[in-house]
């Protein structure tokens, strides 16, 4: 049986949630992004996406990772601490400074506004998200090293 202190179950957690949201970047940048640009009504769908994903489960997941990803880059060393750094400030601080701002706008915008923000919103937020994928994913090598 294997035997786990408490900040290597702690670990476990962090780096589980940091994967998971990494994952979830990558699928909008490889994937959902492309689909929803060439989808009629795209912004429509985009906003009911950023609805529902506004639940425990998401939230969670993405508190866990980005005050995780601080816990680690404070509290470990070499790689895993690198790792963390790149995570918070790739994924979590991009995400607070211009993914949900953009949302934001495109949520409160008048809906015979939105297909023009759209335009905007898709260059934007996708160079945002890409850039968030990017950084989790050296992120998540560096987990690996």
């Amino acid at each position: 049986m294997i035997e786990l202190s408490i900040w290597a179950i702690v670990e476990i957690i962090i780096k589980l949630a940091m994967i998971i949201m990494i994952g979830l970047y990558f699928i909008f940048s490889n994937t959902v992004m492309g689909v929803l640009a060439s989808a009629e009504k795209g912004e429509e769908i985009m906003i009911s996406i950023n609805e529902k994903i506004l639940n425990p489960i998401f939230l969670g997941g993405f508190f866990i990772s980005g005050v995780g990803s601080l816990t680690l880059f404070i509290f470990s060393s070499g790689a895993i601490s690198a790792a963390g750094a790149v995570f918070f400030v790739g994924t979590v601080a991009v995400t607070i400074v211009f993914n949900v701002p953009l949302n934001n706008k495109l949520r409160d915008a008048a809906t015979h506004e939105r297909a023009t923000i759209w335009q905007e919103y898709l260059s934007k937020w996708v160079f945002w998200n890409h850039l968030r994928t990017g950084s989790g994913v050296v992120a998540g090598l560096l987990l690996c090293l």
